[in-house]
C-alpha cells in the first residue's frame, strides 16, 4: 500500500514539474513580437533575429 501511494505522489510531482517545465520554456517564445523567429548562426548557435 505504501508503495503504491509513493509511486502516485512520484508520478503527481513528475506530471507538475512537466507542465511547470514547458509552460515556462514556451513563456519566452510568446512573449516575443512576431517580426522575431528563430535562427541558427554559425560559431554562435540559435538565438532570436528580426529582419531589418
Amino acid at each position: 500500500m505504501r508503495t503504491r501511494m509513493r509511486r502516485t505522489l512520484a508520478l503527481a510531482l513528475l506530471s507538475v514539474t512537466t507542465v511547470i517545465t514547458i509552460g515556462a520554456a514556451s513563456a519566452p517564445a510568446q512573449a516575443m513580437p512576431p517580426e522575431w523567429y528563430r535562427c541558427y548562426i554559425s560559431g554562435h548557435g540559435w538565438m532570436w533575429c528580426m529582419d531589418v
